[in-house]
């Protein structure tokens, strides 16, 4: 399978920025809580492109990218599946995941991002994120035993991964933290 290298916008073809490396960037990015959803987007379209484009290009663009990280499938694809993983929180366990199955070092190979996805969908159970994706997607509730489920309850709690809020989100839990610390000063 060969893997997009370009984005045709309006008719103009333009270099993707490929490496997993960027698309891993991009996730960060959008995963960032102390930004605003303006400041994600040009981000994301300046690591994918090296470039900002005009601002009545900008739109094409971010549509360009958000398919180019989501490896093609529509937003309704994607959006279907529970997240059980994250690029940044489960870093270490990509890296040790991809040295067990493929005997690949992560920080010394280029690979092309969708590459990249593909083979994290198919490395073995035996390896520690696909261990780790599957404690993630236990439901407790098939577990008729309390000590079964308590257990699994807890391990998902251990490798539970992060609450990410918006700016907006984080804003308002702000707001309210300040809130209370002024009532309970009696004020």
């Amino acid at each position: 399978m060969s893997y997009p290298e370009y984005a045709n916008i309006n008719g103009e073809r333009y270099k993707i920025n490929t490496d997993f490396r960027y698309g891993l960037r991009c996730f960060d990015v959008v995963n960032d809580e102390t930004i605003c959803d303006e400041e994600r987007a040009l981000a994301v379209v300046y690591i994918l492109f090296g470039f900002l484009p005009e601002p009545e290009l900008l739109e094409l663009f971010l549509e360009k990218a958000k398919l180019f990280l989501q490896c093609g499938e529509t937003f309704d694809e994607q959006s279907a599946k529970k997240p059980d993983m994250d690029f940044a929180f489960d870093r270490p366990y990509i890296n040790a995941s991809f040295m067990s199955d493929y005997r690949i070092d992560l920080n010394k190979e280029k690979m092309h991002f969708w590459q990249f996805v593909e083979l994290i969908r198919g490395l073995t159970e035996s390896c520690s994120l696909s261990k780790l994706r599957e404690i993630r997607n236990y439901d407790p509730a098939d577990y008729k035993d309390p000590k079964a489920r308590a257990k699994i309850i807890k391990a998902q709690q251990a490798v539970a991964l992060p609450v990410r809020h918006t700016r907006e989100e984080l804003d308002a839990i702000s707001e309210f933290e300040n809130l209370m610390k002024g009532a309970g000063n009696g004020s």
